[in-house]
């Protein structure tokens, strides 16, 4: 059975489509699309009452795409319309508004075949809750691109959105009195086009060009992990983040490490490379007097997968997901700030992030056991990292410990989330992190980035 905050999916109606714009520019330079799409979910609320929630979806898509080069789709804007029958519910969280972090499915099908993709980290102001009137929620924010292997229409479909909705108070804080965040799941059906991007040939050739084979390594030696060249060069997502003003300078870095689970007595390893291809960080950085300020996001989740002995002496195996999640609505999603010592040159290094995390495709001493699709923390995990380094965007270690949420939301026919509370979620859980030197494109130092060795132990002192 699923926890009670969970909203159930449930059938929906189209209420419409908005037109998708196309035109040119003058000179003959073809201008994006603009995509409105307006929709309706049934959503089931904490009390177990159906209620139809009206959803508006909007963004800009390029007006064609090449194959083999990302196509990046504009911010993507999601209005959540709760009608005010519903919105009592919401207001039981306590506080005189809401914030909101949503995440929409999405499926991206060319020439007959399809891809899950999925755009996190759409958030929302802070918006009052007032009984007797619809609750809006307007959920903003950019999403990740999608690369065609090859020529023909390429078609964003809109899929399940799930919505966290927290409490603020007048001031925007946390009330004293408030309640746990509400997870909301619900799922369209049919199939409604959000876009099509017309994929009309190859970077150089005119066509589409071959699928490029997978990287040949050679086995690592048992206990030890070397740093690895990213798969293919050069990713093409590499610096695809804007700074705030002009003055920032775009790259990427990979980084990798180590999580301790401390209940279970083990690490899971962040970012393996032997799992499947690591998760690029995209950033951006500015010089200042005192040395450097980055703001960086992931372009896709961590993804790893790691065995524990549960209760000491039962092998649990699970994939771990850790997709980032905005410091705080509307704002950065992760910080370096780097300040040089002025005798030294070595660079004290903080760090700040926020990661939600899923557990998925579990087995215990063998024997699967379905947890799911959404067991994930109910809260997102905050993680402060310190370290120092010759240069932060040369690289280096960057160590602290963060608390594992509670989780929610798992288990398919009865609800695991106990057990999973029981065993993983708690304070004092070590994360160690590597990152590799900055590429930056622009300028091809660095490039293309490296996967670096997650170190085991304390680094020495830099310089």
């Amino acid at each position: 059975m699923r926890t009670p905050a969970r909203w159930r999916l449930g059938a929906v109606t189209v209420v419409g489509l908005g037109a998708l714009v196309t035109g040119s520019l003058p000179g003959g330079a073809a201008r994006a699309q603009e995509a409105d799409a307006a929709l309706t979910y049934a959503c089931r609320l904490p009390s177990g009452t159906s209620q139809d929630v009206g959803v508006r979806v909007r963004g800009t898509f390029p007006a064609e795409g090449t194959a083999g080069r990302p196509v990046q789709p504009g911010r993507v804007t999601a209005t959540v319309t709760i009608p005010k029958a519903a919105v009592p519910e919401v207001g039981a969280l306590g506080g005189a508004s809401v914030v909101g972090a949503a995440e929409l499915g999405v499926s991206v099908r060319q020439n007959g075949e399809a891809a899950a993709a999925a755009w996190p980290g759409l958030t929302t102001p802070a918006t009052p809750v007032a009984d007797g009137a619809d609750l809006v929620l307007a959920a903003s924010g950019d999403v990740p691109p999608v690369t065609p292997a090859g020529t023909g229409d390429l078609t964003f479909i809109a899929g399940e959105l799930t919505l966290e909705l927290s409490p603020r108070d007048a001031h925007g804080g946390v009330p004293r009195d408030a309640k746990a965040p509400i997870s909301v799941g619900c799922e369209p059906s049919g199939e409604h086009v959000l876009a099509t991007v017309p994929v009309l040939r190859g970077p150089d050739t005119g066509t589409a060009p071959a699928a490029p084979a997978p990287p040949k390594t050679a086995p690592p030696e048992t206990g030890k992990r070397a740093a690895a060249e990213a798969p293919g060069g050069t990713p093409a997502e590499c610096g695809k983040f804007t700074g705030p003003t002009d003055d920032w300078y775009s790259g990427c870095v990979y980084l990798s490490g180590f999580s301790n689970v401390t209940k279970l007595k083990g690490a899971a390893i962040l970012n393996d490379p032997e799992f499947g291809r690591p998760a690029l960080t995209n950033l951006v950085y500015s010089l200042t007097d005192t040395g450097a300020s980055v703001r960086q996001r992931f372009v896709s989740p961590l993804r790893s997968r790691s065995t524990f002995l549960t209760f000491g002496f039962m092998p649990t195996t699970a994939t771990m997901e850790m997709t980032q999640r905005p410091l705080k609505p509307g704002e950065d999603y992760g910080t370096f700030e780097a300040v040089s010592d002025m005798q030294t040159g070595v660079q004290s290094v903080n760090a700040h992030m926020r990661m939600s995390i899923r557990i998925s495709d579990v087995s215990v001493n063998g024997t699967p056991l379905d947890v799911g699709e959404n067991c994930r923390t109910a809260t997102d995990a905050d993680i402060v990292l310190k370290g120092q380094m010759t240069s932060v965007l040369e690289g280096g270690t960057l160590d602290g410990s963060f608390a594992i949420p509670r989780f929610t939301g798992c288990g398919a026919g009865e609800d695991l989330g106990p057990l999973f509370n029981g065993t993983v979620s708690g304070p004092g859980n070590l994360l160690r992190v590597s990152l590799g030197a900055t590429c930056i494109p622009d300028a091809d130092i660095s490039c293309p980035p490296v996967v670096p060795a997650p170190a085991r132990t304390a680094p020495p002192p830099a310089g």
